[in-house]
């Protein structure tokens, strides 16, 4: 492969690619030409150390750059990693409280279930206390009548017993005249 580099001619011989090669050829020889038109009265030699010292210091700063970049990488994962287990904690904390509230959701439900039997209950003494309320008054009524019907009874009774202390007073009085 045939190079020019600061107006000499260079054969290679290169096993890579040409495209890439003539590409850094072409870079070494731009950076070659800035130097030497910086300082058009130096020699080859000085130009080409000078111009390797410029891409030297340029690979060195990018160097330094992906180095700084990999660093910077290194931290984002780490800080990544972080939020995972941020991430991976919160799913758990999530999870616990999902069965924290399909567990109250069921003791809801039981507690619902509770409450209508109780509310069942609850109407069924209603019932069986408006039911008693109602023989209560009912017998009240049949014990009224009945202490009606004694007293008219008793009073039968003191009438019979009136007359019939008065037909025993009579027929003693009779007999009491009959004897005399």
């Amino acid at each position: 492969m045939e190079l020019r580099i600061l107006d000499t001619d260079f054969n290679l011989k290169a096993t890579g690619n040409e495209e890439h090669i003539r590409h850094i050829s072409d870079y070494v020889n731009s950076e070659l030409e800035r130097v030497k038109t910086a300082n058009p009265f130096t020699n080859h030699i000085r130009i080409a150390i000078l111009g390797c010292m410029n891409i030297t210091e340029k690979l060195l700063n990018a160097e330094e750059a992906v180095k700084n970049s990999e660093e910077a990488k290194i931290n984002e994962i780490g800080e990544i990693n972080l939020i995972r287990e941020e991430l991976e904690t919160t799913k758990n904390t999530l999870t616990e409280e999902k069965n924290k509230y399909v567990a109250l959701l069921e003791e809801k439900e039981l507690l619902q279930k509770e409450m209508d039997e109780k509310d069942d209950l609850l109407a069924q003494y209603r019932e069986h206390l408006r039911q008693s309320k109602v023989e209560s008054e009912t017998s009240r009524k049949t014990i009224l009548d009945l202490q009606n019907q004694l007293f008219e009874s008793q009073i039968e009774l003191v009438k019979a017993n009136k007359n019939h202390i008065e037909k025993d007073i009579f027929k003693s009085i009779e007999d009491k005249i009959k004897v005399d």
